[in-house]
């Protein structure tokens, strides 16, 4: 039997109940497998807010992120793809769902939209080859009769059989991302409650348990940059910045040399030493091991990471790092480092 899928994808600025209830009603309405929540980027994002005159608050993709995946959690039938949060160029919905046609090529996808959304329909990227390969489930939302619109459209009417009409969850009708921006700005705390589920309110309210962003204070030890002693590969080194510095060397004598340095001396030795050939390959394998090392063999410093939860660990940097961390002024980055660092809380669970 073919798999089904119904995406829905948006800003989720921040996710609400309502979310999760349209997914929900999606999802029955098809008989579909998964449901699966797609956040935009922040760029879109912030272009989005920069347009919108009452309640612009932003929040952070990664906290948003968190938010779907803790709304997701209770029921086995959601998922989130942070599919878009990876491309540099501009997002469109038909990649997107090309991308997840890949991830399932097994199942047959529906994208959820509202029925709002139809009259620019015609106008989307792709459109005949979108509707060629996915449907579309739309909604009756804010007082618009999508079947009628859709009749009415000649375009769309030459596409009717590739729609699915269905009502809107009335127990949500109030709710909506902006509602819930507008009560949070007026410090209706408990009247943005309402419109969240509570995990999605906890993160609000305290996000420094959900996301951790900048690698100084409290949080330095994090930083390969902090002085802790390790072992590694047969040379003890004062810290992870060195070790990591050291292995662009290919001879143990030459890798000795940062065995006593300070980070900042071993990273500016770093920059002069020929690289080995195979570096761009084994470079992120190696911050890794390093890593693991760096908190396995402090066990101060491994119960420190290990209590940050399950906080996203990010190094938001000012020095314009998008491999290693994420530019703390475009939120653009890979942010390898956080990444090493959450397999490696989770390796020492």
């Amino acid at each position: 039997m073919c798999k089904k899928i119904v995406v829905m994808g948006g800003s989720f600025n921040p996710p609400t109940v309502a979310h999760k209830a349209l997914m929900l009603a999606a999802v029955d309405a098809v008989g579909a497998d998964l449901g699966v929540f797609v956040p935009s980027s922040h760029a879109y994002v912030k272009k989005k807010m920069e347009k919108v005159l009452s309640a612009p608050l932003l929040i952070d993709e990664e906290l948003r992120l968190a938010m779907l995946r803790a709304m997701a959690e209770d029921d086995a039938r959601l998922a989130v793809d942070d599919y878009e949060y990876h491309i540099t160029e501009k997002s469109r919905t038909y990649d997107t769902m090309v991308h997840l046609a890949e991830k399932h090529p097994d199942a047959e996808l529906y994208f959820l939209a509202g029925g709002d959304k139809l009259d620019i329909f015609p106008r989307w990227y792709r459109i005949c080859d979108f509707l060629e390969r996915f449907r579309i489930i739309v909604t009756d939302r804010d007082g618009c009769d999508a079947a009628s619109a859709l009749e009415e459209n000649a375009f769309l009417r030459g596409y009717r059989e590739r729609f699915l009409v269905i009502d809107y969850p009335k127990s949500v009708l109030p709710v909506s991302s902006s509602a819930v921006r507008e009560k949070w700005l007026a410090g209706d705390y408990e009247g943005a409650r309402e419109m969240l589920h509570p995990a999605v309110y906890g993160i609000m309210r305290e996000p420094s348990k959900y996301l951790i962003d900048s690698f100084r204070g409290d949080f330095h030890f994090l930083s390969n940059f902090y002085e802790a002693p390790l072992s590694f590969r047969g040379i003890t080194y004062q810290n992870a910045e060195a070790a990591f510095q050291a292995q662009k060397c290919l001879s143990e004598e030459e890798k000795q040399l940062f065995a006593t340095l300070s980070p900042d001396e071993a990273k500016s030795r770093g920059r002069k030493v020929p690289l080995r050939p195979d570096w761009e390959e084994v470079k992120v394998g190696l911050m890794e091991e390093i890593v693991y090392a760096k908190f396995a063999e402090n066990e101060a410093l491994k119960k420190l990471l290990l209590a940050t939860g399950d906080a996203v660990l990010r190094e938001g940097n000012t020095w314009h790092d998008t491999f290693w961390g994420v530019d703390s002024r475009t939120h653009r980055g890979k942010n390898h480092l956080g990444k090493i660092l959450m397999r490696v809380r989770e390796a020492l669970r």
